[in-house]
C-alpha cells in the first residue's frame, strides 16, 4: 500500500494545524475540513482522538496504483490510528500542562517581582522535562516496541499464508514512517542528543535536516563553540527550548523566505540571536506577546529566559519580519 501522500490534523474550533508529509495539498484540506466533507474521494480520512482542545485526524492522499483502500488496508490502518491515539493524547496532555503553567507564570506582575519568583521558574521546567523524559521513554518502551513485535508478526503471518508481496511491503512502509515519526517526537521530548554531542552540534544536526524540508531557507552560525559547551547542563536544555519554540512558529507563524539563528559566548555572556523576513506582528500589544498566536510562544520562552537570570530583547511589526535576542550570563558547569 503506497500513496502519494498523508498528513496529520488536528482541528481546533477556529483553525487547522496540519502537518504534512508528500503530495498534499494543504489548502483543498483546509476546505475540506471547512465544509466538513470526510467522505472527499481525494482524501481518506481517520479520526485518530478527540479531547476538549481539538480533534486529530490522520489524511491519506490517493494510492499510487489508482484503487480504492480495500477492507484489509482499512482495518490495517485503524490498528495503526489506535497506536497514534496513544501518542496524540501524551502530546496533549503535555501541551496542557505546559498552558497551565504559564498561566501561572504570566501572574507574575514584574519583572523585579519576578526574580522573588525564580524558584517557582525553574521548578516548573523542571516538571515539564521530566513529564517529557517520562512520556519519551513511555513511547520507546511500549509504542515503538509494539510496532516493533507487530512488523515481526506479519513477516511469520506472512511465511504462512503468503500474500501480496507489494501490498505488504506498502503496510511495512508505513510502519516504519510511524516509527520514524515516533522517533522524532521522543527527540523532541527528550533531546539526548545535548548529552552526546553537545548543544552545538544538536541545533547544527536540526537544522540540517530542515535545510530539506523547511518552506524557508536557514542558516545557523556558532561562534565560542568551547565555551557554550562548558556552560552547565540546565543553560543548554533551556537554550534548546528556545531554539524549539523559534524554530516551530518561525514553520507555522512567520510565513518568511530567510530565517536566521546565531549562537555566540561574548566576555561573560551567552547570546542566541534570531531573524527571520516574515510576516511579522505588533510587538507592543499585550494580546499578541505570543508569537503568531501560537499557545507557547512568547511568554515560555521569557519565562525560560529569566529563570536563568538573562534578559530578552525583541523587535517586531506587521510585515517587518522579527527579531529576537536572548541574553544569559555564561554559567559554566559539568559538560553535559
Amino acid at each position: 500500500m503506497q500513496v502519494s501522500g498523508g498528513a496529520l490534523v488536528l482541528k481546533y474550533n477556529d483553525y487547522l494545524e496540519i502537518l504534512s508529509e508528500g503530495e498534499v495539498d494543504g489548502d483543498e484540506i483546509e476546505k475540506t475540513f471547512a465544509i466538513e466533507d470526510k467522505d472527499d474521494p481525494s482524501y481518506t480520512c481517520f479520526e485518530i482522538a478527540r479531547n476538549e482542545d481539538y480533534v486529530s485526524y490522520l489524511v491519506l492522499g490517493p494510492k499510487k496504483s489508482n484503487t480504492l483502500f480495500g477492507s484489509e488496508e482499512t482495518q490495517w490502518l485503524n490498528l495503526i490510528t489506535t497506536y497514534l491515539s496513544v501518542s496524540m493524547e501524551n502530546l496533549y496532555l503535555i501541551r496542557k500542562m505546559n498552558r497551565k503553567l504559564e498561566q501561572l507564570a504570566a501572574q507574575i506582575p514584574n519583572e523585579s517581582a519576578a526574580s522573588e519568583f525564580a524558584w517557582f521558574r525553574k521548578l516548573m521546567f523542571e516538571l515539564q522535562e521530566r513529564e517529557r523524559s517520562r512520556i519519551a521513554t513511555d513511547l520507546h518502551d511500549t509504542t515503538m516496541q509494539d510496532l516493533f513485535f507487530l512488523k515481526r508478526k506479519l513477516a511469520a503471518l506472512n511465511e504462512r499464508y503468503p500474500y501480496d508481496p507489494d501490498h505488504l511491503k506498502g503496510i511495512y512502509d508505513y510502519i516504519d514512517v510511524i516509527n520514524t515519526n515516533l522517533r522524532q517526537s521522543c527527540f523532541e521530548l527528550h533531546p539526548y542528543l545535548l548529552q552526546e554531542v553537545g548543544l552545538v552540534r544538536t541545533v547544527e544536526k536540526i537544522v540540517e535536516m530542515e535545510k530539506g524540508i523547511a518552506p524557508f531557507d536557514i542558516e545557523f552560525q556558532a561562534s565560542g563553540r568551547e565555551e557554550i559547551e562548558a556552560c552547565d547542563p540546565d543553560t543548554k536544555r533551556h537554550l534548546f527550548r528556545v531554539f524549539q519554540e523559534l524554530l516551530n512558529n518561525a514553520k507555522k507563524h512567520s510565513n518568511a523566505s530567510r530565517v536566521r539563528f546565531r549562537l555566540r559566548a561574548a566576555r561573560s555572556e551567552l547570546i542566541l540571536s534570531y531573524e527571520d523576513d516574515g510576516v511579522g506582528f505588533d510587538a507592543d500589544r499585550p494580546v499578541e506577546r505570543e508569537i503568531g498566536g501560537s499557545h507557547m510562544g512568547m511568554e515560555q520562552m521569557r519565562s525560560r529566559i529569566l529563570s536563568m537570570d538573562g534578559e530578552i530583547e525583541l523587535a517586531s511589526g506587521k510585515g517587518k519580519g522579527m527579531r529576537f535576542k536572548a541574553i544569559l550570563p555564561l554559567k559554566e558547569g559539568r559538560t553535559a
